[in-house]
């Protein structure tokens, strides 16, 4: 018997690779916005049938900041450089402090320590895309602190 592919992890992928592929292509205009609202639904239901958090948000976050971008910033959630901030800073898997603490030494560091380190630089890197676009603020400060820390992240 063979499943369904709609509870496939992989069958999702696929829709997502689609989706976004899409997004990203400045030839699809106002369309880009429709295509990346899919990608986003479709990630969410890979993450249902099993993709892990933490490789969907890097996702998710890569073409958000990806849409900021090229498309500017809008009140909406996808196009919304603090509330981008905001989601990343939401999903890290370690506080700033902690974080910085480990990092000195990490190679000394276990497995688990050094993952959870660097699950945090990956899940930075879309914030540093759209820093220059942030508002003033606690996020903001924050977030300028891990990017500062991310530079000694594994």
């Amino acid at each position: 018997m063979v499943d369904h592919p709609s509870g496939s992890i992989n069958h999702w992928l696929a829709v997502w690779e689609l989706n976004s592929f899409y997004a990203r292509r400045p030839e699809q205009g106002d369309g880009r916005r429709m295509w990346a609202e899919t990608a986003m639904y479709v990630l969410a239901r890979a993450e249902d049938a099993g993709l892990g958090a933490v490789a969907a948000n890097l996702s998710r976050f890569h073409l958000r900041a990806g849409m900021i971008s090229d498309l500017g910033p809008t009140g909406s959630p996808l196009v919304n450089p603090d509330a981008l901030a905001a989601d990343i800073l939401a999903a890290l898997p370690l506080g700033l402090e902690e974080a910085a603490e480990l990092a000195s030494g990490w190679r000394q560091r276990s497995h688990a320590e050094i993952l959870a380190l660097r699950q945090c630089k990956n899940l930075l890197a879309p914030a540093q895309a759209v820093r220059h676009l942030l508002s003033a603020g606690p996020a903001a400060r924050v977030l300028d602190r891990w990017l500062a820390l991310r530079e000694r992240l594994p």
